[in-house]
């Protein structure tokens, strides 16, 4: 069963879809449909990884919270200060790249997502994967500061431009992390910490 956080996160992620449906929709705005995609497509991948963010940030608040419960009283003070270092870390990650994102997790959960973090669909192996992540970040970093998007960028036909298969796959992309994220969670939760109900 999914957590709360990721329930959200599918209901936060159609922003994204929505963003995206209207790429090919002329607009008043601008007469120029070439930029009026470029903007959809790079706002929805911002829209995406700022839904990855918040999905980390409530995932790992959830984490601690569902682990507090099972926890002896004598540890209450020290549950409650490490809820505060959860609380300002989750706060703090404001680029949530694989790297940031991994320790992230390591940090508040012991948990390594390394080897479970492929998305076959594209890749076989972690190392590709995270190229591949880390440039939708790199996107989403050009678009928030008003940058050109990156050349290097793996996955555009053309460099520098964005498509919608790249977008799509970004957005399939982002949403199996959080997926996959969520389901190692849950395994922590159920057999590191005894939550035999996972989530619920």
């Amino acid at each position: 069963m999914p957590s709360a956080a990721l329930n959200k996160f599918h209901t936060s992620l159609t922003s994204a879809k929505v963003l995206m449906a209207f790429h090919s929709v002329a607009t008043p705005a601008s007469g120029d449909l070439k930029f009026v995609e470029q903007t959809c497509l790079k706002a929805a991948i911002a829209a995406a990884v700022g839904c990855w963010e918040g999905y980390l940030e409530a995932a790992l608040r959830e984490f601690v919270s569902k682990t507090r419960v099972l926890a002896q009283r004598r540890a209450w003070s020290l549950i409650a200060q490490f809820e505060f270092i959860v609380d300002k870390l989750a706060a703090d990650l404001n680029t949530p790249n694989w790297d940031k994102t991994r320790d992230l997790l390591l940090t508040v959960t012991g948990m390594d997502p390394y080897a479970s973090w492929v998305w076959s669909p594209k890749y076989a192996n972690p190392t590709d994967t995270k190229t591949y992540f880390d440039g939708i970040l790199k996107v989403r970093h050009a678009f928030a500061h008003g940058f050109n998007i990156p050349g290097d960028v793996p996955g555009l036909l053309v460099p520098g431009v964005l498509d919608t298969t790249y977008s799509q796959d970004a957005l399939d992309c982002i949403m199996f992390f959080a997926t996959k994220t969520d389901e190692l969670l849950e395994h922590e939760l159920m057999h590191r910490h005894d939550c035999k109900t996972g989530w619920t």
